[in-house]
């Protein structure tokens, strides 16, 4: 198998090897990690298919990931490559500029929301693991008050391009901004934040090309309204535009962590003002209750879209213009439970639970549910073993009346220190 993926794949082997290479010469501190990973047996399974960073399932997968230092610039690479194809995951510069602001490019996920945890959550609700990173260029910073050193800033905006596809003849770009207000105190810590994305020009068969104009810009900066369109009972805002209010708390004692989070999702005005309720994401972890053991408990909710005229039809993640929605290459950019070509309001159940160092051994499990339909639990266990810098691990997943798939992983995790 390994021969015949290396005979169709020779020009994207030597691209990985050349990669490989570069990061080790030309780094400072470097954490690298190599990873083979079977599935002899492949089935549609949810866990299989979702948040596994926009990889379609395969016999074989080669991973590569490194993360190092270059003076100012901290520098993160992934690839994957499968028997059909290969790709840049999340792989990005991030260079100081001066105190606490940084400019970042390459392809990157989110520079919000740090306090989720990614290896638990069932997925943020605008930027997650489910699909591939798209390429942005971003600038991001923080303040701290000086009259009030428990008092803090952090914000950042960047522009981003999605893909070209056969509804796409040339891809629209994204617009992200984001502020967020944290207060620490005695062990405590709480935030609120703001984000907004939007997609805006681009070109499409059905509607033609979308203006870039500067004008427009800041239109979508602003979210303010395009024109009426006939049969419409409103004006739309220019582009398609979502977003979160995001809130979080934190408690730290003795090493035990105490957290809570909702994700409050809008797509329109009548979200931005909580009038579509509860809806959103709601989440409660418990970190080191139990020794070197994490317990994540979330609850989803999208029962109250299309409540309140004249902002219906307005399914989350979907777009009469933008029709492939909120996605990148055919995953949904936010969380895999809200479809973004067709999304049925649904309310999800979703645990998350891992445990590291017992005689070396790592265990995790995810498990969801919708429990507003007739569903069957989607779950995953993984179970891995570290045996000095190498970890073997085994990945069972299933649901029920389909077949199980069982994935055997192994990686490799050296840390090299430049010359």
């Amino acid at each position: 198998m390994l021969i015949q993926w290396k005979k169709n794949n020779t020009p994207k082997y030597r691209i990985l090897l050349l990669i490989t290479l570069v990061t080790t010469l030309y780094s400072q501190d470097i954490n690298n990690e190599f990873s083979l990973v079977l599935t002899p047996d492949i089935s549609n399974q949810w866990w299989s298919q979702y948040n596994n960073y926009g990889q379609e399932p395969s016999e074989i997968h080669f991973n590569y990931k490194a993360r190092y230092k270059h003076k100012n610039a901290n520098i993160s690479m992934k690839v994957f490559a499968s028997k059909d194809k290969i790709y840049i995951g999340e792989s990005y510069v991030k260079y100081k500029l001066f105190s606490n602001t940084y400019l970042k490019t390459g392809k990157y996920y989110k520079d919000f929301s740090s306090y989720l945890n990614e290896t638990l959550s069932s997925g943020s609700l605008l930027i997650s693991n489910n699909a591939e990173p798209m390429p942005k260029i971003g600038l991001l910073s923080s303040y701290k008050f000086k009259q009030s050193q428990n008092f803090n800033f952090n914000f950042g905006i960047s522009h981003g391009l999605f893909a070209k596809s056969a509804i796409y003849k040339t891809p629209p770009m994204l617009h992200e901004k984001f502020v967020y207000l944290n207060y620490s105190k005695n062990q405590n810590d709480f935030g609120i934040g703001f984000v907004h994305e939007a997609m805006w020009g681009g070109s499409t068969d059905e509607d033609g090309k979308f203006s870039t104009s500067y004008k427009d810009f800041l239109k979508i900066f602003i979210s303010a309204d395009g024109p009426l369109l006939d049969g419409q009972p409103h004006a739309n805002a220019l582009g398609n535009h979502l977003g979160i209010w995001d809130f979080y708390y934190k408690k730290t004692v003795n090493n035990k962590e105490l957290k809570f989070y909702y994700q409050h999702f809008f797509e329109d005005t009548s979200g931005l003002r909580f009038d579509n309720k509860s809806d959103g994401l709601w989440g409660i972890e418990l970190s080191n209750y139990t020794k070197n053991t994490n317990i994540l408990l979330e609850y989803l909710n999208t029962m109250n879209q299309d409540r309140n005229p004249p902002y219906v039809n307005e399914n989350y993640y979907n777009h009469f213009e933008y029709q492939e929605g909120w996605s990148y290459k055919g995953y949904s950019l936010g969380n895999p439970f809200i479809n973004h070509t067709n999304n049925n309001p649904s309310k999800v159940l979703h645990l998350g639970v891992n445990r590291n160092g017992i005689n070396k051994y790592s265990y995790r499990l995810l498990a969801s549910r919708r429990i507003n339909l007739s569903d069957h639990i989607k779950y995953q266990i993984s179970i891995g073993k570290m045996i000095n810098e190498l970890l073997i691990g085994v990945v069972f997943t299933g649901e029920k009346n389909m077949n199980n798939n069982v994935t055997l992983k192994i990686s490799y995790s050296p840390i090299m220190k430049a010359r």
